[in-house]
């Protein structure tokens, strides 16, 4: 392989609340990146192709050099080996909630199930302040100045305070809604990145209506399917058992849904399943998840509740997958999950979904139109298996290697 040369090894301080063990999703795909840049990596080259659950062809194209990655967060349970062990990590011995954030949540709206606002900006503001400091003394204490920072989420306001205080350029991951509504608190931080990195072309565009930015750059959720899934032979194989457990009754459709809450569609839910009973009624939707909100869902006629189930399982017998948000267009990862499976997903219009369907779906434009909602379904499940083939195409585009090899080269971009 032919590296390309940089003057000294570089290093990447990164510094959020969670990392191993993950918050989430968003801590999940930070890890993958991160494992991604400690060795070489192809440089990015949009005519390779990275297939999912096929091994890669080799890449005649340029090499980047690696990075070294130090780690800053507050651990929060007993970590996972998410984090490659090569990755120096510097555990804070700090709380990650406050009296303020617990008052938040006990007097969180019954509607949206958010925070109370003013009550969880006391506590944003408390821990990003508390934070920098620490993240700050750990900058300080490093053997050289570290050439990139970066962050992300809830604590991100904290981090990018201490990297700018010592003339560091970072990166900002915008992952939900948080941002969003509480600009007071993290919009100097956005603006004052370098660049800020989304899942998508979608999310990145309501991070530039709502903020002044420098640069944004789309870098695809990272998933290793071959980890996830083993390989195409076990997939295959998941989905015909699961199609074969349901034989008797594959001309009724069934529709899966994995999580709800109000920021993903809970009240119009519960004005679609009624609906769909009466002018569909051969429909059933499987619902996957637990909580109240899905709680909530389950006097409806149509609809089974399953709890939590390892993702095959929801995918292994269903017709068409279901995804919406009603604000904030982050990734929808399950999306690409179902399309490994061959199932197709109908979507809203909002931020980066779109991207995430492709073409292995439907996008509703007005997804409070029941009306429209009922159409979109109709046409999904009846062409489900050429938008099934798509769908699997398309899961591509979140392929941890390809997600790895763009971020690596958004990182040399920086710095040369």
């Amino acid at each position: 392989m032919r590296v390309i040369e940089g003057t000294s090894m570089r290093t990447i301080a990164v510094a959020t609340r969670a990392l191993d063990p993950t918050g989430g999703g968003a801590e999940r795909s930070l890890c993958s990146l991160l494992n991604g840049v400690i060795t070489p990596s192809s440089k990015y080259d949009s005519s390779n192709h990275f297939q999912p659950l096929i091994p890669s062809i080799e890449n005649k194209s340029q090499y980047l050099e690696p990075w070294i990655v130090s780690t800053c967060f507050a651990m929060n349970g007993e970590p996972t080996g998410l984090l490659n062990k090569e990755i120096q990590t510097h555990i804070i011995n700090t709380s990650t909630e406050s009296i303020f954030s617990g008052l938040a949540w006990r007097l969180r709206s019954k509607r949206s199930e958010q925070s109370h606002p003013r009550l969880f900006s006391y506590h944003l503001r408390n821990v990003n302040n508390r934070f920098a400091k620490k993240v700050g003394t750990w900058l300080d204490e490093m053997p050289e100045k570290p050439r990139l920072g970066i962050t992300q989420l809830e604590w991100s306001a904290g981090a990018a305070k201490a990297f700018s205080e010592r003339n560091i350029p970072y990166l900002i991951f915008i992952r939900d809604d948080i941002p969003f509504r509480f600009p007071n608190i993290f919009s100097k931080a956005i603006s004052e990145a370098i660049c800020v990195c989304t899942a998508g072309l979608g999310l990145g565009q309501q991070v530039k209506d709502n903020f002044s930015i420098n640069m944004n750059s789309n870098i695809p959720l990272p998933i290793d399917y071959a980890a996830r899934f083993i390989d195409i032979e076990n997939v295959e194989r998941i989905r015909l058992d699961g199609l074969e457990s349901r034989k008797d009754t594959l001309d009724s459709p069934r529709f899966s849904i994995v999580g709800i809450t109000p920021e993903k569609g809970f009240e119009t839910y519960n004005r679609l399943f009624p609906h769909i009973l009466k002018v569909w009624p051969e429909v059933h939707f499987d619902l996957y998840g637990s909580g109240a909100y899905i709680e909530r869902l389950h006097h409806h006629e149509n609809v089974t509740l399953h709890g939590h189930v390892p993702v095959e399982e929801a995918f292994s017998n269903t017709d068409v997958h279901i995804l919406i948000t009603e604000t904030t267009g982050s990734w929808g990862r399950v999306i690409n999950e179902a399309g490994i499976f061959g199932v197709p997903t109908v979507t809203c219009s909002i931020g980066s979904q779109p991207e995430a369907v492709g073409p292995g779906g439907i996008v509703v434009e007005d997804h409070h139109n029941l009306e429209e909602f009922e159409s979109a379904l109709r046409d999904c499940w009846a062409r489900r298996h050429d938008l099934g083939h798509l769908a699997f195409e398309h899961a591509s585009i979140t392929d941890h290697r390809r997600s790895i090899s763009i971020f690596h080269t958004l990182l040399e971009n920086l710095i040369t």
